[in-house]
């Protein structure tokens, strides 16, 4: 979007989830476009491989803190690691991904009726599946537990896992201190929302 508007090119929204999809597979092959169709379109996207993206109707709004561990990870050999655990026990490995599929369901029902207590708990679950996998790691754990101490609905890792960052739901009236807990573990933290525009040019 940023190259369109410097060149002084009219690029759709969907042009730009293309492009960017593209650099994402060049980046570490095989991607599933969830970073940046959400960067794209705004607010709340389900995904799903064989139907694609699904925007979600949620009125309430989603109070994360974001913790990056500082730990940098290749997300080429996470991805690796998790193909070779779906090789060696494909029967645990399907049925770990049946699920997985089912929480991202109920996630999505209760972000509807802005359930957050039922949706932290269920992020803890997914949390608990991909520990299973082997995707997580010591520096994410510690972030995660010290969210929890704080008070946090629920917590999980982000992304290709082993390193990166993690996020923690947490009630309004608590998130300053999920924040500072986070901080205090070592994470380098912020607070996100959720944020219905998607990209937007802006000139300084």
């Amino acid at each position: 979007a940023a190259v369109g508007a410097l060149l002084n090119v009219k690029i759709s929204r969907e042009d730009v989830f293309r492009i960017s999809f593209e650099a994402e597979k060049f980046a570490h092959g095989t991607p599933s476009g969830v970073d940046p169709a959400i960067s794209t379109f705004g607010g709340v996207l389900m995904f799903q491989m064989d139907t694609g993206f699904k925007p979600i109707e949620v009125k309430a709004d989603i109070p994360l803190v974001v913790g990056h561990t500082g730990v940098a990870r290749s997300t080429r050999v996470q991805v690796s690691k998790v193909r070779s655990i779906k090789e060696k026990y494909p029967q645990i490995f399907e049925s770990m991904r049946e699920t997985a599929r089912i929480i991202v369901l109920e996630a999505v029902e209760a972000l509807k009726r802005g359930d957050l207590e039922t949706l932290g708990y269920l992020m803890n679950f997914n949390h608990a599946l991909l520990y299973g996998l082997g995707v997580s790691d010591e520096s994410l754990e510690w972030l995660i537990n010290a969210s929890k101490k704080a008070g946090a609905l629920g917590a999980k890792l982000t992304g290709a896992g082993g390193g990166g960052c993690m996020i923690a739901l947490a009630e309004e009236s608590n998130i300053e201190r999920v924040l500072e807990a986070v901080q205090r573990a070592g994470g380098h933290a912020f607070i996100a929302k959720k944020m219905d525009e998607g990209v937007r040019i802006e000139s300084f």
